[in-house]
């Protein structure tokens, strides 16, 4: 039992086939993205071919990790479709999956989001969005080798006995599920000829159902089996605010849901160079023309923001701790108090002298963010983006960095796009996304559902949505289309030059 405590958080990312992030390439930076635009720059409002998105459901899901595989050979998305599927065993233990066992660091990153009913609404030269989701997300930074050996095979690994491991590098865990709450505000702050800037903002409230961290500076320790744990010296911090009772482990949700709240918000600005003049005249929201652009480039700063952990929280702290764990895998503890209180028995002066009950705040996945989108038609685009990730102190959660290049095809009723990515500056990945009409579906990895190399996780999205098209009106009553007669002219001029 307290094995499976000690090493929670390493159980929850290693065992369970940590996922890392994905920014959904394919589709994010459509023209059609609506309102799932905002999530990569917030200027993405304004720009949108759509005047009304409204997203009434959608899921974006991630597993990846860089420790435990499938291999490709023994590896058929379809067993996880069945309820009663099996996979080769291996070794003495019987284990279904292989491990990358070597002395780098292990990165990882959980995001699990439900897309709540979410719009934008855009008129003329601003535009206003709401979205709602949920999310849950987990990352590991720096993982030392040895701790993720541990946390999937269990002390008892013999191997890596007697053998005294001096990890002098921090490293991180951290954890947070939260309600979001966004608005999203975009407007046109400068046109000038073809030149054309937009800006944007969107604030978060946030509600947290629950978090914790795992802060290490350093950890020098000895396993002469696997019963007995001799910490020479040990820096580091750990804290919880979780809606069970401690004590009891008794459910408190929902009585008891939120354990704290918090703020974020996203920054972005957008250049286009259009491909003609702009125009200053004032239309209906149905009226307003959609105006091509030869390029645009954006940046932005998104998932700036925190969570204060203020109900049931509890931490511990070790300072230069030492001291000898006998027996602890065989010890009777059930419950997160009783953990925390063996921890602090064993490195402290008592059982309470380490622990205290001080808020905390879990840092949100922040990064810097640079796109491109090049067209060279009116359906063939080229986008290149960077996510790189800000970090802001030893509670942040580390967003994975990542550089995608993305062919598109896009139509007012389909959509086809196959984003090329480097994870973290150094893995390859593919993907592929599909839009038809309002349902869109997709992954940034999809050689995790063909078995094309080791399965290390998998990566998937989809929406459902009802939008309306800029420069396309429903006539009253009738339930036809009017579109501007300005905006037809222009399109018709267009051809007739054949402007690309």
């Amino acid at each position: 039992m307290l094995k499976n405590a000690l090493f929670f958080l390493l159980s929850v990312i290693f065992i369970s086939k940590v996922t890392k992030g994905q920014e959904m390439y394919g589709y994010v930076n459509s023209n059609y993205a609506g309102i799932t635009g905002a999530q990569i720059n917030p200027t993405s409002i304004v720009n949108s071919k759509y005047y009304f998105d409204l997203n009434l459901i959608g899921l974006h899901l991630n597993v990846e990790n860089d420790y435990i595989y499938l291999a490709k050979d023994e590896y058929k998305f379809s067993r996880f479709l069945s309820p009663n599927s099996e996979y080769p065993k291996h070794g003495e233990d019987d284990r279904i999956y292989y491990d990358d066992f070597n002395q780098e660091l292990k990165n990882a990153f959980v995001q699990v989001k439900v897309l709540g009913p979410s719009f934008l609404y855009s008129k003329n030269d601003k535009a206003f969005g709401l979205s709602t989701s949920i999310r849950n997300i987990l990352s590991a930074k720096d993982l030392p080798y040895e701790m993720a050996k541990f946390a999937a095979e269990g002390f008892d690994y013999y191997p890596l006995h007697r053998i005294r491991f001096e990890d002098n590098q921090s490293f991180t865990a951290t954890g947070v599920s939260f309600a979001e709450i966004a608005a999203t505000y975009s407007q046109v702050i400068m046109k000038q000829n073809r030149d054309h800037w937009t800006g944007g903002i969107t604030v978060k409230g946030l509600l947290g159902f629950g978090g914790g961290y795992w802060s290490v500076d350093n950890v020098d320790y000895l396993m002469p089996n696997g019963d007995t744990m001799i910490v020479f010296n040990a820096n580091g911090t750990a804290g919880i605010s979780l809606p069970i009772g401690y004590s009891d482990n008794e459910v408190l949700f929902p009585d008891e849901m939120f354990g704290g709240s918090g703020v974020g918000v996203d920054l972005g600005v957008t250049y286009q160079n259009k491909v003609q003049g702009h125009t200053n005249k004032r239309y209906t929201a149905c009226e307003q023309p959609y105006e091509e652009y030869n390029y645009r480039i954006g940046v932005s700063l998104i998932d700036f923001g925190f969570i204060t952990f203020n109900k049931r929280p509890m931490q511990i702290e070790l300072a230069d701790a030492q001291g000898t764990w006998y027996d602890f895998t065989n010890q009777d503890i059930g419950t997160l108090d009783q953990l925390f209180r063996s921890v602090s028995g064993t490195f402290g002066p008592d059982s309470n002298a380490l622990i205290n009950n001080e808020s905390f705040r879990v840092f949100l996945p922040s990064a810097f963010s640079v796109q491109a989108d090049y067209r060279y038609n009116d359906n063939i685009y080229l986008n290149a983006s960077i996510v790189h990730p800000v970090i802001l102190n030893d509670h942040t959660i580390a967003r994975p960095a990542t550089i995608s290049l993305t062919p598109r095809y896009e139509s007012d009723r389909f959509e086809l796009a196959v984003p090329l990515m480097l994870y973290n500056y150094r893995y390859p990945r593919i993907g592929l996304s599909a839009r038809f009409s309002n349902f869109i579906i997709g992954t940034d990895k999809l050689g995790g559902f063909f078995g094309l190399n080791n399965f290390t996780g998998l990566d998937l999205y989809f929406m459902v949505k009802i939008n309306l098209l800029k420069g396309n009106c429903l006539g009253k009553g009738r339930g036809v289309t009017c579109g501007n007669h300005e905006y037809r002219q222009y399109q018709r001029e267009r051809k007739r030059l054949k402007v690309r």
